[in-house]
């Protein structure tokens, strides 16, 4: 039987060399393997997700003890290293002779002595220098400082602080290392939140009602949400708080036409079902099949009755006109606001691509303004923090169509949600600010007349 750090071994390789995100194999292991502890399975997690969050500074570890640079290594040493290094630095609970011999005994079901060799020395030399390791100077260069001490690439840590500042930076990676809380939608359409808070206590750990959103519960201590009868009954959905707010800031009405551009897996559309209390139509449209059988399966479960999903892409001629009261483009986008969620995302992603998800975006809301009914109202979100994929592509598409007004959010959402909307009327959360994921959202009225 294999162990914990070798299912951790093997899902950080698949991520490595077959561009796997995480959660997938992961999700995979956990569910299939009767033979894995609850134990075993924390441990599986932790080992993933931390050694992704922090795999920045765990290569500047390596690379101040290895003779042999990060990127000359074998791929499957490299992932020990990252692990057994993982375990020296951030968990306290591991002994280290633990993880150095568990790592060269993983060297050698994966390669021969000499790696089990490598592996051992490096990482008792590691364990022996571990409070001496010394990082760049934040005096000096304070972007390569954060980008090594706070596991961020350096291109994305240079934006930020060109966008946000020094310190405001900082805290943002700060949050993005850290474990992000469960958030759940409550299905109004067949509980209360009051009801499942109570249903749940019972369940977990510790559960809190979320500030902004009106259905939403905060949930610490779940191994598993989604295997409780709750959820299998389709009295709740898993979705972050800023996700949540999305629906409110469309607001839709009960017997209203809304088109989803960009639907699946149909967090926002089984939402939007809810409040509109399954009367009217919502179109869902994604370009994946996969993803759209998983908005077929949340519908059933959660006893939606009014979505009606297509494959089509959002950003060539759909042949609706006029047709919809409501859209919402949640938009393809760089998903710089949910690292905290997907670590490997950072290791993922190029500066480049944020100019063709910008000219994609740009596309899909040219493409839909004629979709819309004259008065209705246009959203546009994204779950990213940059202002080219944001703001720009807002002003942008306003500068191409006069006809669309912006819509302060502030006059959709309650008063405690103040903070999350800026002085254009933007929606804006962080992950450092609000405890929730980053999230842009713009609201706009075609004709100018406010609805």
């Amino acid at each position: 039987m294999k162990s914990a750090r070798q299912i951790a071994l093997e899902i950080l390789e698949k991520v490595d060399t077959q561009g796997a995100y995480a959660d997938i194999p992961l999700n995979t292991v956990l569910r299939k393997s009767d033979s894995l502890t609850p134990l075993d399975k924390a441990f599986i997690t932790e080992l993933v997700y931390g050694t992704l969050r922090w795999r920045g500074r765990i290569d500047w570890v390596i690379s101040r003890f290895s003779k042999v640079p990060t990127k000359k290594l074998d791929p499957w040493v490299l992932n020990i290293m990252r692990l057994g290094v993982y375990q020296l630095l951030f968990l306290t609970k591991v002994p280290p002779f633990a993880a150095v011999n568990e790592s060269a005994k993983l060297a050698g079901l994966y390669g021969d002595i000499g790696k089990v060799r490598f592996v051992n020395a490096n990482l008792r030399a590691v364990e022996r220098g571990r409070d001496k390791i010394e990082y760049p100077d934040i005096e000096r260069d304070p972007e390569l400082h954060i980008s090594v001490v706070y596991s961020h690439p350096l291109w994305m840590v240079k934006r930020w602080v060109k966008t946000f500042g020094l310190e405001a930076t900082i805290d943002l990676c700060q949050s993005n290392n850290e474990t992000p809380p469960l958030t759940i939608r409550t299905n109004t359409l067949k509980t209360s939140r009051q009801e499942l808070f109570h249903e749940l206590e019972m369940n977990v750990k510790e559960i809190s009602l979320t500030p902004c959103s009106s259905e939403g519960l905060q949930i610490r201590g779940a191994s598993d949400i989604t295997a409780i009868s709750s959820f299998e009954k389709g009295l709740f959905q898993v979705q972050d708080e800023a996700s949540q707010l999305v629906a409110h800031i469309i607001a839709p009405k009960p017997g209203e036409r809304v088109l989803d551009a960009c639907s699946a897996p149909g967090g926002k559309a089984t939402h939007l079902a809810q409040l509109m209390e399954n009367r009217g139509e919502i179109f869902a449209l994604d370009i994946n099949s996969s993803r759209l059988a998983l908005l077929g399966e949340n519908c059933k479960r959660l006893g939606i009755t009014n979505v009606k999903a297509f494959k089509k892409d959002a950003s060539l001629p759909l042949g609706f006109l006029e047709e919809f009261n409501r859209i919402l483009v949640d938009a393809p986008c760089s998903g710089m606001g949910v690292l905290r969620r997907n670590p490997d995302s950072k290791w993922k992603k190029r500066e480049e691509d944020i100019v063709t998800l910008k000219r994609l975006q740009f596309s899909i809301l040219n493409n839909l303004a004629d979709c819309l009914k004259e008065d209705g109202v246009l959203v546009y979100s994204t779950c990213t923090v940059t202002p080219e994929e944001n703001e720009e592509v807002i002003d942008d598409f306003l500068a191409n169509h006069p006809e669309f007004v912006l819509d302060s959010i502030s006059d959709v959402l309650p008063a405690s949600c103040g903070s999350l909307v800026d002085n254009r009327g933007f929606f804006k959360s962080y992950p450092h600010l609000h405890n929730m994921d980053g999230f842009f959202a713009a609201r706009l009225i075609k004709g100018g007349i406010k609805s």
